[in-house]
């Protein structure tokens, strides 16, 4: 319960970004370079934090999080990706792979304990990539579509964070 609603809250932003992505085209915000940087800029934020308010746990898994975020910031400057679709939908994939590979880390460490949290972390983590490839098949569309793809994206990818955070609460970590 003490860490609860700070990781709630900080889950909630992700969904909150993904909301504002899909609101951007109808608000006449099209600049996708921006709003691609910021969004892995809150995402990376967003992890740091949780790693610090966490930090007594030894969760350094949500540290991970963060950094690969940083690692697509960099990736999304240094590729300019934005400006071609292929390129973005190369450097999208390396993302959900390495946060995949984050999640499969995750879910050892669950079945390492014996607890069948394992499983939700691995649908959680199979239904990501699915998710992650067909958003990255969509990019060849104009900036309007791929705000609102990369939007929906978001939004799922912040959901099944919130989800995980509020399971692992009700079980207490303790499902075996």
């Amino acid at each position: 319960m003490k860490y609860l609603k700070k990781d709630v809250g900080l889950a909630s932003l992700i969904i909150l970004n993904g909301v504002f992505l899909l609101l951007c085209p109808i608000l006449k915000i099209t600049d996708f370079n921006v709003l691609l940087i910021g969004t892995f800029l809150l995402i990376s934020g967003v992890y740091l934090v949780r790693f610090l308010i966490n930090m007594k746990n030894n969760f350094y898994l949500m540290a991970l999080n963060g950094l690969v975020s940083l690692g697509m910031i960099f990736a999304l400057i240094l590729t300019e990706a934005s400006s071609n679709p292929k390129m973005l939908a190369i450097c999208l994939m390396f993302w959900i792979m390495f946060m995949a590979l984050i999640k499969l880390k995750n879910a050892d460490i669950f079945h390492d304990k014996k607890n069948k949290l394992w499983l939700i972390d691995i649908i959680f983590m199979i239904l990501f990539i699915i998710i992650g490839i067909l958003t990255c098949i969509n990019f060849l569309y104009s900036n309007e579509t791929s705000i609102l793809i990369f939007g929906y994206f978001i939004f799922i990818v912040g959901t099944f964070d919130l989800i995980t955070i509020i399971i692992n609460y009700l079980t207490k970590g303790r499902v075996k």
